[in-house]
């Protein structure tokens, strides 16, 4: 029995007022008058203290009453029992394993397993169980389905000859993201019409806890309150822990080619019990260490930027190792060497190279610069990337045709007039192996360049748009595609404002006129600034207006110098400075990859794979372990380094606070609020079963009932005292 207002059984407490009163009850004496009471002895009164229960028969009847009434009000109800086969539904579990680099800890990934197959050995034949392995991705080894299609006797063994096969990758803990994939499978497995709901939900998680892992996925989760999180942690030998990460100096001139050793940041563990260690340059595998190591003291919970020792002598010059704690997963610092690129862009058109008002008197002077000297934010690429030994700034007049050799060796050509048929052809050519030019329409012969360099018409017609200089008379930039790899350095708010540069004649063109034009950047005016059309398996950018004065400021803003070096290394041109990347990351490639080209391009991985690139392709995403990545080509060869993310090597626990904040229970799954769930879906609320059973208009009925007798009784036992000889003829004391 279940009742819809259970306070209400605090009146049975009202039984004590019958009790007391019977208790107090004093019958009156019937007085017998005589005659005379000369005859009558004198005797002292014999004082009686005494209470007793008298009439037990009404009391249980006034006390049943009582008890009848408050159960009344409390609404009793009867609820079904549950149906026979719902009785012992099976759990939903999900193996949740970590698989991250802390887990290479000693003895951690041995132990995790073992409590894995644990878990695995503890299901019911009537559990579903998944199993998931998690880092930076969520993994599933095996499924509900999977589980379910299984023998009974087969599944245990068989997800643990899955985990065996496992081993720690060298990603970050994503927890936050495995524990809400996790709830999302138990919660599609219960929605499966054909399964029965489970009696327990619960995700069982094997990880070491440790403080980096990253719970930024729970905020915008609503964790399902019948899900319980159980922890089973994995305790590492040893507990301190010291990790190197470089520091990038914020000056735009600074030359990683220099013989400078570079700057660390070494960070040990709040919980460690060591406090001195040493850097040195060597190979980790290698006995024996490289060149002379620096002493470093870092205490506890603290961190300390050093200097490297000289590498000139390093037998591995590519790799700082760290000595003196517990843990090495997480020794080595990967450094990229410094690779000299000699660039060399080819200027078509008739400027004179000495004339302020031509644009290749800006760009001449844009590659000679030494940079910028005013103070103030910096800029994303400097004026001279430091892995550019050379930028060298050839021209060709309108009167001189391009030969073979000078297209060859051309690592970009900028377009600004016209161009006869012979140099047409070697411009098509230079496209065609993968390569970038740039096209400033400053007046109709550029646009016939592009044109016929794309294999379009119409555009030779396009009429300029001029604006008077003074007043309103401009244009801006408005919308820009920051996410495309030539505009990405631009994406930080502090160097994505264009709108200061002015615009005081464009061409205008039609996205339209343009097949498989994209525009990166538009005018305010909605006109496209510059477009990307892709040539075979080159690009053409088109500018619609030229850098000179008579056109626009571009060329005496700030952003100029830097999308020059941008559109440079877009175009496979190996400028920049080494580049320093994190275990998954994606890394942008050069643009000038070509598949079944002369100049095809490959990656180099550390173990010695190689990948190819595809034609046209942005991003390497294959960066699942630390160490040196080469990129290779015609062109030249460019590396760059991966090392493990920094907040992997904060191994102390994680408080389970943190976890308990985003709203996950950490117990078993709440069995009873389930069990009055599916009750509540399959016969009603409580209240709509109350109000089909009425049980408490029974009660008042037995109530009343109850109360009839009482009053017969009470008159009954009243009529009988005053009727009694014994009460005519007693004589009361005096």
């Amino acid at each position: 029995m279940s009742l819809l207002y259970p306070l209400f059984l605090a009146a049975i407490a009202a039984i004590g007022l019958p009790i007391l009163l019977h208790l107090i009850r004093r019958s009156t004496r019937n007085r017998v008058t005589f005659s005379s009471l000369l005859f009558v002895r004198t005797t002292v009164p014999r004082l009686k203290n005494r209470s007793r229960l008298e009439n037990l028969t009404l009391l249980v009847l006034r006390c049943l009453v009582v008890c009848l009434l408050a159960l009344a009000f409390a609404r009793p109800f009867f609820a079904a029992a549950p149906a026979q086969d719902q009785a012992h539904p099976g759990k939903r579990i999900v193996l949740s394993l970590d698989t991250s680099a802390s887990m290479r800890r000693d003895g951690a990934w041995t132990r995790a397993i073992a409590e894995a197959r644990s878990v695995l050995q503890e299901a019911a034949p009537a559990d579903r169980v998944c199993v998931m392995t998690f880092d930076q991705e969520i993994r599933t080894l095996v499924g509900f389905e999977s589980w379910a299609a299984m023998d009974p006797a087969r599944r245990a063994p068989v997800a643990a000859e899955e985990l065996s096969r496992l081993s720690p990758g060298w990603a970050t803990t994503h927890l936050g993201q495995a524990l809400v994939a996790a709830a999302e499978a138990i919660e599609d497995d219960d929605t499966d019409a054909d399964q029965t709901p489970a009696r327990v939900r619960q995700i069982v998680l094997i990880s070491d806890m440790q403080r980096g892992s990253r719970l930024d996925a729970l905020a915008a989760y609503e964790w399902p309150k019948e899900i319980g999180l159980v922890i089973r942690p994995i305790r590492c030998q040893g507990t301190s822990n010291a990790a190197m990460q470089r520091v990038i100096t914020g000056d735009p001139l600074a030359r990683p080619g220099d013989d400078e050793p570079p700057r660390v940041r070494v960070t040990n563990s709040s919980d460690a019990t060591a406090e001195q260690f040493q850097i040195h340059w060597g190979n980790p595998t290698r006995a024996g260490t490289s060149g002379k190591a620096v002493e470093v003291y870092v205490p506890p919970g603290s961190s300390a930027v050093v200097r490297a020792p000289a590498r000139a002598e390093a037998a591995s010059p590519d790799r700082l190792v760290l000595t003196g704690d517990d843990q090495d997963f997480d020794n080595t610092l990967y450094m990229a060497t410094n690779v000299q690129a000699q660039v060399r862009i080819l200027y078509l058109g008739p400027d004179d190279p000495n004339d302020s008002k031509a644009m290749l008197y800006y760009l001449r002077l844009a590659f000679s610069s030494a940079g910028p000297t005013s103070g103030g934010p910096v800029e994303p690429n400097s004026p001279r990337p430091a892995g550019l030994a050379e930028a060298r700034v050839v021209w060709l007049s309108g009167t001189q045709a391009l030969s073979a050799a000078e297209a060859e060796a051309a690592s970009l050509i900028i377009a600004g007039g016209d161009m006869d048929p012979g140099s047409l052809a070697e411009v098509g050519r230079f496209l065609a192996l993968g390569r970038t030019v740039l096209v400033a329409m400053r007046s109709a012969g550029e646009a016939a360049t592009v044109a016929a360099l794309a294999g379009i018409s119409g555009l030779d017609s396009a009429e300029a748009s001029i604006h008077p200089q003074g007043g309103r008379g401009y244009a801006m930039l408005g919308r820009m595609e920051f996410n495309h790899p030539l505009l990405v350095a631009f994406r930080d708010p502090r160097f994505g404002d264009f709108t200061r540069i002015h615009f005081w004649r464009h061409r205008r063109i039609a996205p339209a006129d343009c097949p498989g034009a994209r525009v990166l950047a538009w005018f305010d005016s909605n006109d496209p600034a510059l477009l990307e059309i892709p040539v075979g398996r080159g690009t053409l950018l088109v500018l619609t207006s030229g850098w000179h004065p008579e056109d626009s400021d571009l060329s005496l803003s700030s952003k100029f110098v830097p999308l020059l070096y941008s559109i440079l290394e877009y175009g496979g041109v190996l400028a920049g400075q080494p580049s320093q990347y994190s275990v998954g990351d994606l890394v942008p490639m050069p643009h000038w990859a070509a598949v079944g080209s002369a100049n095809a391009s490959v990656v180099r991985r550390p173990d010695g794979t190689v990948v190819s690139l595809a034609a046209r392709q942005e991003a390497f995403a294959q960066t699942d372990l630390p160490g040196i990545y080469t990129v290779e080509s015609s062109a030249g060869a460019r590396t760059f380094a991966v090392n493990l993310a920094a907040e992997e090597s904060r191994t102390e626990p994680l408080p389970l606070e943190d976890i308990e904040a985003l709203g996950v229970s950490l117990k078993a799954s709440p069995v009873v609020a389930l069990e009055v769930a599916q009750r509540t879906s399959q016969q009603g609320s409580p209240v709509e079963v109350e109000q089909r059973q009425k049980l408490w208009r029974w009660l008042l009925v037995a109530a009343s009932a109850v109360l009839l007798v009482e009053t017969w009784m009470a008159g009954r036992t009243s009529s009988h005292q005053v009727g009694s000889p014994a009460d005519q003829t007693a004589i009361p004391e005096e």
